[in-house]
């Protein structure tokens, strides 16, 4: 648990042998500690203690790139704005639920620089709001494709159900003969008859399915 600036000083002895101690033991706990290592080189790993991440240098030694959470197996390098679903009522570290909540654009600012104010302002200066997934099902865009034409990216669609006919037939004058159904109005011209069913089913139309936590990466 160490950090070095990778200089080896011109030293003598005992002095010189603890310098590159230090620095060996650097570079095997990936510059580990709270804060930054000072100075910096290209493509330098460092493990981030105070925020639980193992993050690399990038090769203009300009900023830090995520690279996942420490003591986790098999991480990698999932892009700030990736939705997943998680089989557990808490976001892992990292995500955020997907609620709609208005988050901070600067504690947040990788994410903020992917899906910027699309899914809402926040407050219109200091913060951006999050998807809002909960109760939702997901429906891919259809970037110009045409089987679900006129929609904008992250846009909301209304339940709706596609348009059809019913067709009724009866037995009529207890003859047991089925046919049409027509009535007669004054002028004795068949109308149409006012007809309707019993109201059956749920609150809502539905596929069969499971509730699982909407989460975004940041």
């Amino acid at each position: 648990m160490s950090q070095h600036d990778m200089v080896i000083d011109n030293q003598a002895g005992a002095a010189f042998r603890a310098d590159l101690n230090n620095a060996l033991a650097a570079i095997a706990t990936n510059q580990s500690g709270s804060v930054e290592p000072n100075p910096s080189f290209p493509f330098q790993f460092w493990a981030d203690t105070g925020n639980g991440l193992l993050k690399q240098r990038n090769a203009a030694n300009t900023a830090w790139i995520k690279l996942g959470p420490l003591g986790v197996a098999n991480f990698g390098l999932i892009m700030p704005g990736t939705v997943a679903f998680h089989a557990k009522s808490a976001a892992p570290a990292g995500w955020l639920k997907c609620n709609g909540g208005a988050v901070s654009r600067t504690t947040y600012a990788e994410l903020f620089a992917e899906i910027g104010t699309s899914f809402g302002a926040g407050d219109g200066s200091t913060t951006f709001n999050l998807p809002e997934l909960r109760g939702e099902f997901v429906r891919a865009w259809d970037d110009g494709r045409g089987v679900d034409s006129g929609r904008s990216f992250a846009s909301i669609q209304l339940g709706s159900v596609e348009s059809h006919r019913h067709t009724f037939r009866a037995a009529f004058n207890g003859t047991g003969t089925s046919g049409s159904i027509a009535q007669y109005g004054a002028n004795g011209q068949a109308e149409g008859p006012q007809l309707s069913t019993e109201i059956t089913g749920a609150g809502e139309t539905r596929p069969r399915n499971i509730a699982l936590l909407a989460c975004i990466k940041y």
